[in-house]
């Protein structure tokens, strides 16, 4: 066996080996969709918390109307739904907004100053939701209020569609 022998490759065969390599390590990591923050697709941080300002939801019902604090304020009132006999749609109403909430901030970005990374506002909602003193993940406090038997069959839809929605952050 002769090892001084030299082997000559074109120029079109180091490029097609080049792409075969490219191509298998491109598909050993999983594909990653980076995201981009600009002033048209970001929310910010008090967007995404919402304000402490409480409106009158029914007679001696108070909740703050947008953001994680709305979200954990509504989620609170469908658990103990039972109590208030002035709400007669089933947590219809409630599971609605709860949805149209989520869906408002599904295709927008949150850019986290600390780590300078644009990060889907929906990953966001779930990290001040664990944070907030009543919630624990959301997705499963929205699983036992859908499990709870004094719902309405539309607010469970509702509700299904919220789990939906954040199970399917990207």
């Amino acid at each position: 066996m002769n090892m001084n022998r030299r082997i000559y490759i074109t120029e079109e065969e180091r490029n097609d080996i080049r792409k075969l390599h490219l191509r298998e390590i491109d598909e050993s990591k999983p594909k990653e969709k980076r995201k981009f923050c600009h002033g048209g697709n970001v929310k910010s941080l008090d967007e995404i918390v919402g304000g402490d300002e409480l409106d009158d939801y029914i007679e001696g019902v108070k909740l703050r109307k947008h953001g994680v604090n709305g979200l954990t304020d509504r989620l609170e009132l469908l658990k103990v739904l039972r109590l208030h006999p002035n709400i007669t749609d089933g947590g219809e109403h409630l599971a609605y907004t709860i949805m149209n909430d989520l869906k408002s901030f599904k295709p927008y970005n949150y850019f986290e100053e600390v780590s300078k990374d644009c990060n889907g506002a929906m990953d966001k909602i779930i990290e001040l939701y664990k944070e907030n003193e009543h919630g624990e993940e959301l997705v499963k406090d929205i699983e036992k209020v859908y499990g709870m038997s004094h719902l309405s069959a539309r607010a469970k839809e509702f509700l299904k569609h919220c789990m939906s929605l954040i199970k399917e952050k990207d």
